[in-house]
């Protein structure tokens, strides 16, 4: 490869994925992440997909992947990964009342899934 060569742009997702959701936080400047595992097929970024929340599903397109804070363009099964998400905000996750304002309910995101749509 010459010093100016073009990468290729990696293959399109070659199955449906699984993501299994253990916690969710807030990064200011950023927006939500949703940290877990793959337990099959692969992520890639860009990537429509379906987030199932205990109050019905969510369409979704998985805007960044990050693997031990550095930036991935797809990520397979058995992969920790974080996940940003368009088209979903606080406001659509399950929150429990503190002080002024709400917080996130863990507890009951825990455990739930974001698959390829």
């Amino acid at each position: 490869m010459g010093l100016f060569s073009r990468r290729e742009a990696p293959p399109g997702p070659t199955q449906p994925f699984e993501f299994v959701v253990e916690h969710v936080f807030a990064v200011p400047m950023r927006g939500l992440v949703f940290t877990g595992h793959v337990t099959s097929g692969q992520v890639q970024r860009g990537q429509d997909a379906v987030l199932h929340l205990p109050g019905g599903a969510h369409a979704v397109r998985v805007k960044r992947i990050d693997v031990r804070k550095r930036s991935a363009s797809v990520v397979g099964t058995g992969a920790e990964a974080g996940l940003y998400l368009d088209s979903v905000s606080s406001n659509d996750l399950p929150s429990t009342p503190r002080g002024d304002s709400n917080l996130i309910d863990n507890d009951a995101i825990a455990g739930t899934r974001i698959t390829s749509a």
